[in-house]
Formats: C-alpha cells, structure tokens, sequence
C-alpha cells in the first residue's frame, strides 16, 4: 500500500468516527387509513413504526428537507406508518445511524455507502436516480464527476498553478468532494493534498464549497458536477465564472439504501413504491432535477468499495 492510500484511510477514518448529533424531525402522520404490512417474528427481521429516513448533508438541509417532503409522504402514505426524518449534522452520522439501527432507509454518497456497507454487508443500495442534465452533467447519466474548480479569472491554469494554493473539500465521507480527490488526484501528482496544497479545509456541502471559490475565501474546491449545475440552476454562480482543471473519472450515482434487518417484505414494498410512477414520486425527482429512478445494487459501487479497501489494505 503506498503513502497516498495510507493517507486517504488515515484521514478518512480520523475524521469521520467523531458522531454530531442525531435529531427527528416529522413531517407528520397523513390522514391515510392504516395499512399494515405482514409482520415477522422480531428474531427474523423489523418492521419498524416509525419509519426512520435520513440524508446526508449535499447542500443546504432545509432545501434537501424540502426537496424530499413529497417522497417522504408518499412514503407514509403507503407502507400506512409515521416517516421520521433524522437531520444529519454529517456524513459520518448517517453511516453510523444505519450500523446502529438508528435510522432504517437513507439516501447516501457512493463512497459513505460503500463505507457503510464496508462495516455491514447487509445495509444495501436499491436505486438512483438519472441526471436531467446541464453544463457539466449529460442528461440522463446516471454518472458524475468530481471536478477541481477555481474562479475563471483566476491566474490558475492547471493543476501545477495549485500546488501550494489553497483548496476546499466537501465532507471525509463525501465521494467527488473527499474520497476521489484524495485516492486519484494524489495518485497524480504523487503526493497526498496536504503535502501539495498549503491549506485544506472541509466546508461541509459542494454548495459551500463552490461559494467559497467564488468569494475567495479558497484558491481552489473539488465539488460533484451535478451540484455545480444546480448551483447555476439557482442563480447562484454563473459556468463562466469557474475554470475546471481536472476531473475524476465517472462516478455512479448516489444509492437510496436501507438496512438488511428490514424485513423483506418492507424492503421490497420500499423499492416498488421509489419505482413507480405516483405523481409525489415525479415531483420528488423534478425537485431533484432528475429524470428517473433505476434499480442499483452492490455490484455498481464496487469501485469505490476497491478504492476504500486497498487504502485500508
């Protein structure tokens, strides 16, 4: 194992294992009749009342809240039981909700995921969700990239113009914003950042993170193409206001998982309900700027499981 992967675990499993808090949130029980799925013995598996549901923090969380409130109704609408949403302070309270049974469905990065499942092989991905597409994302990828931004009227021109500049991250746990830059960028120049960049600090969400490029507060942010075209959506940079100068390879879309104590039944009404074609769902994904939701399993994220391993090896 060499230093650059050494490194990335180091610094992964160092700055992940603190917990923030966990708290609920309920959007609120709707007045639908109750309808209650077949129960099964506790030994075998759980059936839990309330539903637990939680996120880990991508952009500003009451947006995410928002964004997800048709989902979470449907949700309650039909397995006919309470959803509690579990606002997460971080990626890492979201692995470790689910490792402790705290939470029971999520949506989640592909490298927290993979983290996740690293630890319990039974916590499984079941879909994602395709891109409608912008500037840096083709519409209906089910892939994105992490990109290396700076500001276009910056003097930077490649990658060589940063050593020693400042760059932001997203989260440890975070794929394009963490885990990527530390496994393939380092890998290319050989070093890991903290030895090519003077300064590197964690902002806690792409959208901060790309603010940050864009007040410059940071020389440089590794962030998810998808939530860069987002941020243009909203208006709040412009794409000829950044530079891109380096880009990881494709990376598979973030899973919706849920925990394998789940009992089957509930897991599978769980992945009907995501795939059908109920009009809450088709207002989820338009808040998403999505186009649809498709079935995913172990076997799409098993890269950036390898990633995580041989750092770990």
């Amino acid at each position: 194992m060499n230093d650059v992967n050494r490194t990335l675990v180091r610094t992964i499993l160092s700055l992940i294992l603190p917990l923030g808090l966990l708290s609920g949130l309920s959007f609120g029980s709707l007045a639908f009749p109750h309808v209650a799925l077949a129960a099964s013995p506790p030994q075998a598996c759980e059936n839990p009342n309330p539903m637990r549901f939680s996120l880990i923090p991508r952009t500003d969380l009451a947006r995410q809240m928002e964004e997800h409130r048709p989902l979470i109704q449907y949700l309650e609408k039909a397995l006919g039981r309470k959803v509690v949403v579990i606002q997460s302070s971080s990626y890492s309270t979201v692995i470790e909700g689910l490792l402790a049974g705290s939470i029971d469905l999520a949506s989640m990065g592909p490298a927290s995921y993979a983290l996740a499942r690293n630890r319990d092989e039974s916590i499984t991905p079941f879909v994602t969700w395709t891109i409608q597409g912008g500037v840096f994302v083709k519409p209906g990828s089910a892939t994105y990239n992490s990109l290396l931004i700076v500001r276009h009227d910056s003097p930077f021109r490649d990658i060589a113009d940063l050593k020693g500049r400042s760059v932001s991250l997203t989260d440890p746990a975070s794929t394009s914003g963490g885990v990527l830059p530390r496994a393939e960028f380092s890998a290319q120049t050989g070093v890991p950042l903290e030895e090519y960049f003077d300064r590197v600090t964690y902002s806690g969400s792409h959208d901060r993170s790309i603010d940050t490029v864009k007040k410059g507060y940071a020389d440089a942010a590794f962030v998810a193409s998808e939530h860069l075209d987002n941020v243009i959506r909203r208006g709040g940079i412009e794409a000829s206001e950044v530079r891109v100068l380096w880009q990881s390879r494709p990376i598979p879309h973030d899973p919706f998982v849920y925990r394998g104590k789940l009992c089957p039944e509930l897991r599978e009404r769980i992945r009907e309900i995501f795939l059908s074609d109920a009009p809450a769902i088709r207002v989820m994904l338009g808040n998403l700027k999505a186009e649809r939701f498709a079935p995913v399993g172990d076997e799409d994220y098993i890269q950036i499981r390898e990633i995580l391993s041989r750092g770990g090896g």
